[in-house]
Order: structure tokens, then sequence, then C-alpha cells
């Protein structure tokens, strides 16, 4: 069935009882392959399509649903029309008025037509987990992936703009165990792109893995205290992406965020500047328009180091008498980041490395120990010690502990930026951070 026209008969059912609607549609279609120690663990390929459907009362109500069940959709609908009229008033409710243009998936570069195969997918996972256990020093594997998914999503909204685009994403992972039962690490790789071409080799993510695990053998612990923290770029991934959770609308509206009251404060140094680009070619949260079918466009949320603007939906922006970043991520109306990025500072990293005496390269963190309402940070880490200017020998079984506020200030960013995935990074610097070890000394 052509999810157009679901999205036409549910916008047509729900006008019969006076109502007004704002209809999404993800048709999904994804198929994926995992193997370990060269056997398949798991081959599956699924087909569903979500249909998610606001319904809106007078001007102050609105309710939402969402089903995977085409086969009722006209009970769905009276379900939906009844909690609307049933919803209490919220004067904050808002919906686009005209309908806009828009710029085509085509033009974004997010939609491969490549026909991918299983036997495609179990070359890949084959050839990453092969070349990553020919490495002599990999004794196990705790397996391969590769997975392609291609969604299909359709809006209809209140202002009769009807809008659609497709979605391909390749997706692949592999993880490798160096060393002995004294002494076992574990490397891993992975990638993930809209288009096949741009994917890493899997031999070359192999090798990468190989070299994570092999490079952490012989690990040592540390003595206690403060020192500046280096964060690789995969590391620092995570610190844009607490940002993109503290400026979000909705935790601003709900005062659960630590830069609540910073908005046009200076919060980074003046040479940091943070994009969200929904229009980013070939990004992997690229779209062509949000979940409010609001045209997408560049945000520079901070610019010189300065707040410019929270992540809004029309509701969020309304409550905070505000305009919308065009950041709705679906009908359910929640704010999002799409394609969230520290820009290239100026400095390299060999640069960033040998201004640093004594200092941690964290390459990776564990744990949950960020507190998003004060800020409080701490996290498991493992990466290596700095010597005058060199990274030296391995580290693990260490905590770095600071709070966001000070980490932020303190930025120092290279000129190393790569994208993959949905929040990106250059390799970034904390001037200083508490380092928890095992030693006394």
């Amino acid at each position: 069935m052509n999810i157009l026209n679901i999205a036409a008969d549910i916008t047509k059912l729900i006008k019969k009882q006076n109502q007004d609607a704002e209809v999404t549609i993800y048709e999904t279609n994804k198929t994926s392959v995992s193997q370990r120690l060269s056997k398949i663990e798991q081959i599956s390929q699924s087909k569903n399509c979500t249909v998610g459907i606001r319904a809106i009362a007078g001007k102050n109500k609105a309710a939402y649903i969402s089903t995977n069940d085409l086969n009722n959709l006209s009970d769905t609908v009276s379900q939906v029309v009844e909690m609307a009229k049933n919803a209490p008033e919220d004067p904050c409710i808002n919906f686009v008025v005209n309908g806009s243009n828009y710029i085509s998936s085509a033009d974004l570069s997010i939609s491969d037509n490549n026909v991918v195969t299983v036997d495609n997918l179990k070359e890949i996972a084959e050839a990453a987990e092969n070349s990553a256990l020919a490495h002599k020093s990999i004794t196990n594997s705790e397996g391969a992936s590769s997975s392609y998914a291609l969604v299909n999503t359709v809006l209809s909204t209140v202002s009769g703009f009807i809008g659609s685009f497709s979605k391909s994403t390749f997706a692949n992972q592999v993880s490798v165990v160096a060393g002995r039962e004294s002494e076992m690490k574990v490397g891993y790789d992975y990638d993930i792109a809209c288009n096949f071409s741009d994917l890493k080799l899997p031999e070359l993510m192999g090798k990468e893995a190989a070299k994570r695990a092999v490079d952490q053998l012989n690990s040592r612990t540390m003595k206690t205290g403060k020192f500046p923290v280096i964060f690789e770029k995969r590391a620092a991934k995570g610190l844009v992406k607490s940002f993109a959770s503290a400026i979000n609308g909705s935790s601003i509206i709900s005062n659960s965020s630590f830069l609540r009251g910073s908005l046009n404060a200076q919060i980074f140094n003046d040479r940091i500047n943070i994009i969200d680009d929904p229009l980013l070619p070939r990004g992997i949260a690229s779209r062509p328009f949000d979940g409010e079918g609001i045209t997408s466009k560049k945000n520079i949320f901070v610019k010189n180091g300065i707040l410019q603007n929270w992540i809004l939906d029309l509701y969020s922006a309304r409550k905070l008498d505000s305009e919308t970043t065009g950041s709705a991520s679906n009908a359910a109306v929640i704010p999002a980041a799409s394609n969230l990025y520290i820009e290239n500072g100026d400095v390299s990293f060999e640069e960033l490395i040998q201004e640093v005496k004594e200092g941690i390269y964290v390459t990776d963190l564990f744990g949950f120990g960020i507190n998003l309402i004060n800020g409080d940070y701490s996290q498991g880490a493992s990466g290596f010690f700095i010597e005058n200017g060199k990274i030296t020998y391995p580290i693990h079984e260490i905590t770095i502990a600071s709070n966001l506020k000070d980490m932020f200030r303190n930025l120092v960013v290279a000129d190393d930026l790569t994208f993959c995935g949905q929040f990106n990074s250059p390799t970034i610097k904390v001037s200083e951070m508490t380092v928890a070890g095992s030693l006394n000394d």
C-alpha cells in the first residue's frame, strides 16, 4: 500500500469527525547479518510501517497515538480523536499554518539506490572480522555485523502540507579481544553512512579494532590528581550529545538543564562554534523538513562561545516565547538535534598533545555518571597517559570528573573533525579534570 495514500486516508477519516490531524508514516525495510568466529549468528529481514497521528480538537487540545496495525486505522482514528477531545487545554499547542517548499532527499544525497543483498552484508561482516583476527595478538572475537535499512517518511500536516523523503542507512561494526585470561582487552570499530560508497572498508575496520585492543594491553593504573584531559573524537561525541540534551527546549521548560538561564551567555571560549545542520549533504540525520513540516535550515547554536538558542519545535518555542528552530523530531512533537557538531578549531591533534606535560588521552568512556540538572560529570575511562607532549603507556581503571559548565568553559578544539553518526566533534582538550586512579602515590 502506498504510504502517501495511507496518510491521505487518515486525514479524510479525521476530517469526517470535524477534527484536524497531523500524520507521520515511517515505512522501514531492514536487513542485518551478524557473525562470530566466522559463523553466521543471525540473519534478519524486517519490513514494518509505523503510523503516528496527532489529532487536534479546537485550537488548544491535542493527542498523539502511534500504531503498526494498518488493518484497524478507523478504530485508531476514533481513539485518538476521542483522546484529543478529552485532553486538557494547552494554549501553547501550535501548528504550522502555511505549507512550505523543501529540498528533495535527492539533493541531500541521503538515499542510496544500490541494491544490497544478504550476501553483500555477509561479505562485509566476514571481511571485517577476518581482518581483525589476522592480527597475531587477537585471541577471540565478540563478532561482526553489517546492516542496511531504507526508511520512507511521509508527513501530512494541518496546513495541507504533504511531504515525503527516503533515507538509507548502512551500519557496520566489529569487536575483538586481545590477550589472555590474565589480561583481556576489547577493541572495536564501527561506521555508519547513508551511502554505501562512504563506508570505511571492512578490512580497515578490522585492523582498527585489532589495533585498539592490542594497544590497551599491559595497561596500568595511575595516581589520583588534576590533569588536562584530551578526548579522542569518538569519546568527544558524548560531550556533544550531553550539550544537545542540555539545550533541548523540553529540558529548559522542565527546568532540568544546568544551562537554563544561559541563553546569550558565554559558555565556551570565543573560538567555539556549534552547528546543527539538517541539510548537511550525506548526513546521517539530514532531512528536508522536520516533524511538523518546517523546512529544514542550518542552526548555529553556539557562535564565538555564546549560546544563541535552544533546540525548539513549535510547542517549546511558544512556551519559551521564541520561534521554532525546525527541530521537531516527529508528530509526537519532541524537539531533537539533527547533525550536531563542533566546528574545527585552529590547532592540530599533534599540537594539542604536544602542549600537555602530564595528562590523559581518553579513548573510551563507561558508565552513566552525567547529571544534566546540575552538570556534574563523572565517567569511567581508559586511554593513554601523556608525558612531555607524547602519548606513552595505556591506562585503565580511572574515573574522570568535573562539571560540564567548567569543561565547556575550558574547551580547546583541534582541526580534525570527521562525520560518523548524529553527534560529531574534533579532538578536544579540557584544561583540567579530576582523575581518580587506583594508586595513592
